[in-house]
């Protein structure tokens, strides 16, 4: 498809788990140790420039694990899935009541990309701290040493950009580098910085894709600082037709398309009521696939409903596109007035997938309009937490309602620095 570029996994390298030990500490190294890595790269490579392009592209493979990761987990925090067994970790993302450590509750602090939990910190940080790592060396190295120097910098800032981005929408507050606690506003603020590099160094060695992916990156960002004007400025020149997928693969459960294998292959997932049978005046929306299996997953008492967006552990996952800056744009077109404008956008939308107009001058109505199409545009793409808080939406279940698996739903939708973090960061009081 025109304007679709994908990225895929190569083997993760010696190089990249050496960088992730100096990154993650002792426990690290115990797992890493167990770890049968399929390259011939050693540490001491790290400093050898000729290795850039293999370190490069081992920030993009850790990356897009924390991506799958963190798009699963985010939406079963929300309305998009719903467990549907009663034991598991994958409960306490769904009831929304976690702890900071430890196994069960606490899951998201310590589980990793290679094992069957679902992850949050771990990925995430790993990803960070590695991409920031490879930015310093890059600044280290002349383009003597290694000629695809800027176009390196564009690809591997712009997965700084959008980790930082992921720790400011679903984390209560970060720490990076053993700093002092901070807001998660703080992290949204590091990601303009490294969207802002990775666009200067994707124009400047000729990577529209890195430039578009950047602007869309700094679009949501700004977005989710409240700076509406700003987001639709930063996305404008988003051509149409622009998609960047991540590619996934079977090889390993660290390079599967997560979403596909929660809910088709393990069965541990469903998709969430709220997006069952989803339609727009009367007509089923084609963005949101699903399928009622019409039965319960090892006889327990949640009905079991499967999404069709993905459907195989290879299946990409889109980052960005035009759809998504699209609807940046209309949401600040609602803030400055411009009703029509917003109407205009939700209607070429709605065009490409076939489902009536929609037509309305009421800004409260439009705006439903336009939350309603980032529900089903942006469908299992990492979206939806952040949207629940930005726009207050309420929660469903709601608060105080019976969870299946045993007591009742909370109200955490966000999750609190780990203890593995506060243990180890001589600024931040245990």
């Amino acid at each position: 498809m025109s304007g679709v570029k994908s990225f895929r996994f190569t083997p993760l390298s010696v190089a990249a788990l050496a960088l992730a030990v100096l990154m993650s500490g002792c426990d690290a190294l115990d797992r890493f140790l167990q770890v049968e890595a399929p390259s011939r790269v050693v540490a001491s490579d790290l400093d050898d420039a000729s290795r850039a392009e293999l370190l490069v592209q081992s920030v993009g493979n850790e990356f897009r694990c924390a991506f799958t990761h963190y798009a699963n987990a985010s939406g079963m925090v929300g309305w998009e899935w719903r467990t549907v067994q009663n034991g598991g970790t994958r409960a306490f993302y769904d009831q929304r009541q976690w702890t900071t450590g430890g196994y069960a509750a606490g899951a998201y602090a310590g589980a990793d990309c290679g094992g069957g939990n679902t992850a949050l910190y771990i990925p995430l940080s790993r990803t960070r701290w590695f991409a920031d790592e490879m930015l310093r060396r890059l600044d280290d190295w002349g383009v003597e040493e290694v000629p695809e120097k800027t176009a390196f910098e564009a690809e591997v800032a712009a997965w700084a950009g959008y980790t930082y981005l992921f720790f400011g929408e679903s984390m209560c507050s970060v720490t990076f580098d053993s700093g002092p606690e901070q807001p998660p506003e703080d992290a949204f603020d590091l990601a303009i910085q490294r969207f802002d590099r990775a666009m200067d160094a994707a124009q400047a060695s000729g990577r529209d894709d890195f430039v578009n992916l950047a602007r869309v990156g700094k679009g949501r960002t700004l977005l989710n600082l409240g700076r509406a004007s700003e987001a639709a400025q930063a996305v404008e020149a988003v051509p149409a037709g622009f998609t960047f997928e991540l590619q996934y693969s079977a090889l390993t459960q660290a390079t599967q398309n997560r979403q596909y294998r929660e809910n088709r292959h393990v069965e541990a997932v469903g998709v969430g009521e709220m997006y069952q049978n989803m339609e727009f005046d009367g007509v089923p929306d084609p963005r949101v696939p699903v399928r009622d299996e019409e039965r319960t997953v090892a006889g327990y008492d949640v009905p079991l409903w499967s999404q069709l967006k993905y459907n195989s552990f290879d299946d990409p996952v889109r980052l960005a596109g035009w759809e998504e800056a699209q609807l940046i744009i209309a949401e600040a077109a609602v803030g400055e007035g411009r009703l029509q404008d917003a109407v205009d956008i939700i209607n070429a939308l709605h065009a490409n997938v076939d489902l009536p107009e929609f037509q309305s001058s009421d800004p409260d109505e439009i705006m439903e309009a336009i939350i309603y199409n980032r529900r089903a545009e942006l469908f299992l793409e990492s979206h939806h937490l952040m949207d629940l808080k930005r726009y207050n939406l309420p929660l469903h279940p709601a608060p105080g309602e019976p969870f299946h698996a045993g007591g009742l739903y909370g109200n955490q939708t966000c999750f609190p620095l780990p203890d593995v973090e506060r243990f180890n960061n001589p600024n931040i009081p245990s």
